[in-house]
């Protein structure tokens, strides 16, 4: 069982620090940080990854797992869409994972994992590395939309109910983890137990109000979003011009959006 602990223990230390890295970004924004931070946390996770698939001893390629599936959602899930203030590259890609139709492909993720890991088709701990990229996603996900999908008054009844939850699942991670000697399922109940309680801490604390930061910052993000989009539009309206062609339904009916 301390094996498992101490894996979920780490994790959160990690997390800690990365925040530290990331408030030059988000917080107090620095010009072209995005450019080495980005080459940075990729760098370490494919040499993380690297590691995870050539290791030969067994805890250790766990432990690379581990922390290489950390390091992919921060590259793929947040750096890589994060949009910032100033810099010779203010974005990455405009792919943002994190919208609440997400939630079909992490659906999909799991479900093919289950069967890789199942099948064997994959080594054990680059199975396990996707389980806790996909395990982030998840928790990423709800936390980077509860604030414009749910109602003030339920946030703290939603946290309580993901909280009893993750508190439930800790706890019978840890009764497993104290039965078992195997070095593997140790490992991946420490990545479990990680993300178990990161549900018990967020329903403690940033789920039960509206994200501060989304309300600080997201609104800004859309505007330009929707700037883009509306560059967009006057291209395609432009281009039906240029080549004589005119729309059959109107744009709000064709969406299925008129009355």
């Amino acid at each position: 069982m301390k094996r498992t602990i101490i894996l979920a223990l780490s994790g959160f230390g990690y997390l800690f620090f990365s925040i530290m890295l990331f408030i030059p970004l988000r917080m107090k924004p620095v010009p072209n940080f995005n450019l080495f931070i980005f080459p940075l946390f990729t760098a370490g996770f494919l040499f993380l990854f690297y590691k995870t698939c050539f290791a030969a001893v067994e805890s250790k390629a766990y432990t690379y797992a581990y922390f290489a599936g950390m390091l992919l959602w921060q590259v793929i899930g947040e750096l890589a869409s994060l949009r910032v203030t100033d810099g010779l590259i203010l974005q990455f890609s405009d792919v943002n994972i994190k919208t609440v139709g997400g939630y079909l492909y992490i659906l999909l993720g799991w479900i093919v994992l289950f069967i890789l890991w199942k099948s064997k088709a994959l080594k054990n701990p680059v199975c396990f590395c996707f389980m806790i990229f996909l395990g982030i996603w998840s928790i990423e996900l709800y936390l980077d939309n509860y604030t414009a999908n749910v109602p003030l008054e339920l946030m703290p009844k939603v946290a309580n109910i993901l909280g009893i939850i993750g508190a439930a699942l800790s706890v019978w991670i840890l009764f497993v983890a104290r039965k078992t000697t195997l070095v593997s399922k140790q490992m991946v109940l420490g990545g479990l137990l990680y993300l178990t309680f990161s549900l018990v801490f967020m329903s403690m604390t940033m789920w039960r109000k509206p994200l501060a930061f989304y309300l600080k910052h997201e609104g800004v993000v859309i505007e330009h979003e929707i700037k883009d989009k509306q560059q967009e539009l006057a291209y395609i309206s432009e281009l039906k011009k240029q080549i004589g062609m005119k729309d059959e339904l109107d744009v709000s009916k064709q969406l299925g959006l008129g009355k």
